[in-house]
């Protein structure tokens, strides 16, 4: 019975330990590896398949993608205009949001968007075209994201549940 409660302090003592490791060493690096960046880089709608799991969403004006879980109206404006208004939607955002893709096309921007507590990265890639807008914002860790990602992009586009 002794070695047994033993065994199970020496378990609690370590969860404890790992927890706080990852506390003190850094939330944000700690899901980080030398092989895994937090930015999943840029995701291709024409051609990448969705998660096999429950954790993404997808957005689109109509027409631009094949099921998607957020329908976006049409933007009429051009890119620059409809970036600055996501922009200002990014800015009231209490994740922590940093762009990640080189500036160089006009029509596209990646985010890596941290949650406020344990830091999960999640990858957010915006295209802009005159057809339309799409969205694709997915989890790098775990099976199901609880929906965070659908209502980060609900959020963004300012669509309703």
């Amino acid at each position: 019975m002794k070695i047994a409660f033993l065994i199970a302090a020496a378990i609690a003592v370590l969860a404890i330990v790992a927890f706080l490791g990852l506390v003190l060493y850094g939330r944000t690096t700690g899901w980080e590896t030398a092989t895994r960046s937090a930015d999943q880089g840029a995701y291709d709608f024409a051609a990448s398949p969705r998660s096999a799991t429950d954790n993404d969403a997808l957005a689109c004006s109509e027409g631009l993608c094949e099921k998607p879980d957020i329908i976006l109206p049409k933007p009429s404006e051009d890119a620059q205009a409809a970036f600055a208004e996501l922009a200002h939607r990014i800015a009231t955002e209490t994740d922590d949001v940093e762009r990640v893709d080189d500036g160089a096309d006009p029509a596209y921007r990646r985010y890596v968007v941290r949650t406020p507590l344990i830091r999960f990265p999640d990858t957010v890639d915006i295209r802009w075209s005159p057809e339309g807008l799409r969205a694709m914002s997915r989890s790098l860790i775990g099976r199901s994201d609880l929906g965070a990602n659908e209502a980060r992009l609900r959020r963004w586009f300012g669509q309703s549940q």
